[in-house]
């Protein structure tokens, strides 16, 4: 008795198995999350601190270098990047390995920032170093601007703050809310240097001032305890305002001094107040340029970017709805709408797959009860397999899709098997329950070793480390899962349902209009599946054929039989023909085997494939120095080439940002196109919007200006092509003017290999400034204080915090600094006063001169070390290996001295998987080979399963030439499922003929009834399988580029692996059981002469 007799007696048994697999999977399928791809970027720590007034190199030297110092060497980091600018700004972000925990990783960085607190400024210290969990990568972005210009930024970025800001960052799942061309509001208390020195003030007098009469104030209580026996009330006292200053007038108010003749001396006597935002470096514009700020949100690395986009979007959705008349809040971009649009793209591919399978299954069954059998073990391994992924905490993303859509075209596979048996039996006469019983017997160990054999290619998979492994085990554990439950289905559920529901006679031939309502309804099905990506022209052609088809049934089935039978016999021909030239066959074997090998050298490698993600960036570069009056002008010439695409929707552009620091000379672009279901045509694609783009930037006659695509993986960088750090090793030996040279050097030879399409920084070592020189021996003669002398010069040139207050309960920083009429020449600079330390006024002019010098705008640090920031993107049929390849050959050709190099991101992990693939492939054929060895208890019959292995790579290589497609992680993937595609068609046929060989026939006798015997089924499940994959191979719409990939390879290497296993398996069957007998008899020969000699003896 076979295993699944049991369950053929005993169908309720069967049936609760089912449906109890079912069941799991459909209450799993609610409860996991949705997202674009598995979380694999590096969990990343940002450390943020401001430094107001201090240039670039300050703000490195006082508050980059001192945190670095402490934070490295953290556990768990895999590297450091930071940039310092000219603003007082310093950025840190730390990036760890991705298998440690983000919350410890926090806390780690943080314990580190404590220590270097005491060693920062005390300004820096005063207003806190932030310690977030960030990626660099920005989830969505609004624009918030106005009509017709009838609202200026500061009511814009007030109202934003005011009823946005708070409630968008207290959303879970999020970093960062960036508000670009605003900030938080703040006081400034603008001062004229000449009006203190009237009065024998400095600008530090205005902030003592500030400090001693801004500060929180307590009152106490009136009658509070303890108090006297008959206290019968108890009162707060309440100070007013509690003691800060909040509003425009009080501040105006504010005593500075008090005058000789006893008149008070307040602020609006020698500056003014005026209420706006911590910085004024940014500014920001719609493409109309009209002013509109830029509303962009950081997700933190744990969080799920689908809920996360959710949540923002409804709070962006209420903030809308209560903006005054002549307020517009336009979304630039979302990523989740293209994780939504991908992922609907693969259940679509799903759905066709669904449906064109079971098209295959009926026209070679030709009978719609048999149908049933093959189709109901679709849902069941699917659905089921929802359960595995709850168990092992996977997500609803386009790997465990794509997993999904090639199960569709294998769960299958193993009920054809067990229907074409059990017809078989009942033909012979048998009745369907014994028939079904009867053949269990014998499909019992072909159907085990095909399903461990396919699910033994993905187990090395499971061990994988890293990111490269959690891309590999999502996709590869998905198809496992659902080829376990198939196996079992198989066993239990197929041959009972046969042994119920397949009738004893042959079935009447299909006609009426019941089968013509059936196509209808299968051709509305393909229009609904197939619409969103190539247009409801789909609905039409699937009703028509539909209808068509089912109209003239019979005559299909005649003409299908007909040519099925002419191909029979043309196949039992050829097949002698085969065996006889098996010579032949096996030079072709081999030649095979050494094209696949030159094929896998000459398909160019990538990671993973960029994908129209509905919205692009730029940036762009002005001449050394330029002001941001300058940089905005640019800033309109790019909203006008924007505004004239028809393509994009929206799009900001933002003066004085950059992705690596902010800079008066640079800037940002960002644009959001139509939906991908109104861009069909190649030339609305994202690739083609970028190249017209791109084809006018380069018109732009100041400076550079570029559009590049978004990052592949949100996550791993800011935008996308690969980053290159090229790194200062020298300790600051080498200047930034040589630095960058050498950079540019690098820069300008890359350009010119023609691999890439764009490469450049966006580092400017000699922006002019103005060099001050203090004589410190005068300095000491006129007894003046060089701490205090440098701070009044920053206060009035570059502004300083002073202290803090409140509005409306939110905390408002102060910042005094001079007028910009006092601070537009060099010379102002001369005639500020200072404090010597008995009081009196001292002009800067006395100890100090200038001169015009210049510094980089932005520092940039890799690892502790300077650093330039490189970027760039392969050229039009060049792939992303190939320019990383190309990029370190430059470098390494240049031979710079004290000079080092990395590449961060993405290509950092594409270049860390090294030959991944080649290690999961060769483990991957190790474990199906002792899969069979084991099953067959042989170690040769294996060698003829997996001889069209090879043959089937070589197919997948041709065909992903064919369409130019490179050889991504996708691909990789489907070459890993390839091995046991290919193996199981081989298994089909060597299963049957070491019967028929046990059964006493020749090897050639075995293989040749065995071949013509399974030829009906191996063509019925290879054309099942080819059609599931067919709609990855087509796909169109968001990550279309990543399932032609997955698709082009498995079809492309099944079909090619199909054809030549029953070409190719029986000519080698019968060399190889050649070679075992002849080797077999020469050991039984050696056997007899031993035992002859031991018996002479």
């Amino acid at each position: 008795m076979s295993f699944s007799d049991k369950f053929i007696k005993r169908p309720v048994l069967t049936t609760v198995c089912s449906i109890l697999i079912v069941l799991v999977g459909v209450i799993s399928i609610p409860t996991l999350p949705i997202a674009s791809l598995p979380n694999i970027a590096n969990p990343v720590i940002q450390v943020s601190s401001g430094y107001s007034g201090a240039n670039a190199e300050v703000t490195e030297q006082a508050v980059t270098n001192p945190l670095e110092q402490q934070i490295n060497g953290t556990p768990g980091v895999s590297y450091i990047t930071s940039n310092s600018d000219m603003e007082g700004n310093s950025s840190i972000s730390v990036y760890f390995d991705e298998t440690t925990d983000i919350d410890i990783d926090q806390v780690n960085v943080q314990n580190r920032v404590s220590l270097a607190l005491p060693q920062l400024p005390k300004q820096v210290s005063d207003t806190g170093v932030s310690v977030k969990q960030s990626t660099p990568s920005i989830l969505l972005a609004y624009q918030v601007g106005s009509t017709e210009g009838q609202f200026d930024i500061s009511y814009l970025n007030g109202l934003i703050y005011e009823q946005l800001y708070y409630p968008l960052s207290r959303v879970e799942g999020v970093a960062t809310v960036t508000v670009y061309g605003g900030a938080t509001p703040a006081f400034w208390l603008f001062v004229d240097p000449d009006k203190l020195t009237a009065n024998g003030l400095t600008s530090e007098d205005v902030i003592s001032a500030v400090k001693a009469q801004n500060s929180v104030a307590i009152g106490g209580l009136i009658g509070g305890p303890p108090a006297s026996g008959d206290q019968t009330f108890t009162y707060p006292i309440l100070v007013e305002d509690n003691g800060n200053l909040i509003t425009i007038e009080q501040f105006e108010n504010l005593i500075i001094s008090r005058t000789e003749t006893g008149n008070l001396l307040k602020l609006r006597d020698v500056g003014e107040v005026r209420y706006g935002t911590n910085t004024y470096t940014i500014q920001a514009t719609d493409k109309k340029s009209q002013p509109a700020l830029t509303v962009a949100v950081f997700q933190t690395p744990t969080s799920n970017a689908l809920d996360v986009s959710k949540a923002v979007v409804e709070q962006m959705n209420k903030f809308a709805a209560t903006v005054p008349p002549g307020v517009k809040v336009d979304q630039i971009y979302d990523i989740g709408q293209f994780i939504e649009a991908s992922v609907d793209g693969v259940i679509d591919a799903l759905g066709l797959a669904i449906i064109l399978v079971l098209v295959i299954l009926f026209l070679f069954l030709q009978n719609w009860r048999a149908t049933i059998v093959p189709s109901l073990a679709i849902p069941i391994s699917l659905v089921g397999a929802f359960g595995f992924l709850k168990v092992f905490g996977f997500s609803i993303n386009q790997l465990t899709l794509l997993g999904l859509v090639l199960a569709t075209g294998l769960v299958v596979d193993d009920a054809i098997v067990v229907i074409e048996a059990v017809s078989s039996n009942i033909e012979k006469g048998m009745r369907p329950r014994q028939a079904a019983m009867e053949c269990m017997g014998e499909l019992f160990g072909a159907l085990v070793a095909t399903a461990l054999v396919l699910m033994a290619v993905f187990v090395p998979v499971a061990f994988y480390p890293g990111s490269i492994g959690i891309i590999y085990k999502q996709f590869a554990l998905t198809i496992a899962f659902s080829i376990g439950i198939s196996a079992f289905n198989a066993l239990t559920f197929s041959p009972m349902l046969s042994g119920l529901i397949l009738p004893k006679e042959q079935p009447r031939q299909p006609k009426g209009w019941g089968w013509i309502v059936a196509g209808v309804i299968v051709g509305l099905a393909f229009g609904k599946f197939s619409a969103n990506s190539f247009g409801s022209w789909t609905y039409v052609a699937g009703v028509l054929i539909g209808g068509f088809a089912g109209a003239n049934l019979s005559r299909i089935f005649a003409s299908f039989n007909a040519g099925f039978g002419r191909l029979q016999k043309a196949y039992a021909n050829l097949l002698q023909q085969l065996i006889k030239a098996r010579k032949l066959v096996m030079a072709v074997l081999v030649a095979g085997m050494v094209l696949t090998l030159l094929a896998f050298n000459a398909i160019p490698g990538a990671f993973i494939p960029e994908e129209d993600q509905g919205y692009g960036m730029g940036i762009f570069q002005l001449q050394n120095g330029a002001s941001l009056v300058e940089t905005q002008k640019v800033g309109i010439q790019i909203a006008e080439i924007l505004r004239k695409e028809d393509d994009i929707e929206n799009a900001s552009v933002i003066n004085g940002a950059g992705f690596n620091g902010s800079s008066p000379d640079q800037g940002l672009f960002f644009y959001g196109f139509k939906p991908i279901s109104e861009r069909r045509n190649d030339k609305d694609s994202a690739d083609a919007i970028i190249e017209r783009l791109n084809a006018q930037l380069i018109e732009l006659s100041s400076g550079l200006a570029i559009a590049i695509a978004p990052p592949a993986v949100p996550g791993f960088s800011p935008s996308g092509g690969f980053y290159f750090q090229f790194n200062d090793l020298s300790n600051g030996t080498f200047g930034f003017n040589e630095f960058s040279e050498m950079a540019g050097k690098l820069i300008k030879t890359a350009n010119t290999s023609g691999d890439f399409s764009s490469v450049f920084t966006q580092f400017n070592p000699s922006s002019p400034a103005v060099g001050l020189s203090i004589d410190r021996d005068v300095m000491g003669a006129l007894n003046v204080d060089y701490q205090e002398a440098m701070n009044t010069i920053a206060i009035v040139t570059g502004g300083n915090y002073s202290g803090l207050t409140y509005e409306s309960g939110q905390v408002r920083n102060i910042y005094v600094q001079g007028t910009p009429d006092q601070r537009k020449n060099f010379d102002d600079i001369l005639d500020i006063y200072v404090h010597d330390r008995e009081g009196n006024l001292v002009q800067v002019s006395q100890f100090a001169s200038i001169d015009l010098s210049s510094a980089p705008p932005v520092i940039n640090h890799y690892n502790l070390y300077r650093s330039i920031l490189i970027q760039g993107s392969e050229a039009a049929g060049k792939s992303s290996g190939q320019a990383l390849d190309t990029m370190q050959q430059i470098f390494k050709q240049e031979n710079f001295t004290n000079i080092g190099s990395a590449f961060t991101g993405l290509a950092a992990l594409q270049l860390s998987s090294g030959n991944a693939s080649l290690v999961v492939f060769g483990l991957g054929l190790l474990f199906v080979y002792l899969v069979l060895s084991a099953q067959y208890e042989s170690y040769v019959t294996p060698v003829i399963i997996l001889a069209t292995v090879p043959l089937a790579m070589l197919g997948a290589l041709a065909f992903l030439s064919m369409r130019s497609i490179d050889l991504n992680i996708y691909a990789q993937v489907g070459l890993v499922t390839l091995i046991g595609l290919a193996a199981k068609n081989g298994i089909l046929i060597v299963e049957v003929a070491e019967q028929r060989l046990q059964q006493g026939k020749s090897a050639v006798e075995a293989v040749i009834e065995s071949a013509e015997s399974r030829l009906r089924p191996i063509l019925m499940t290879a054309i099942a399988a080819l059609a599931g994959f067919l709609p990855l191979v087509v796909a169109n719409g968001a990550g279309s580029h990543s399932q032609q990939s997955l698709g082009t390879v498995i079809f492309g290497g099944l079909l090619v692996a199909t054809v030549l296993s029953l070409g190719v398996v029986p000519p080698f069957y019968v060399v190889i059981k050649g070679l075992e007998a002849r080797l077999f008899k020469q050991k039984q020969q050696d056997g007899s002469d031993d035992a002859s000699i031991a018996g002479a003896s």
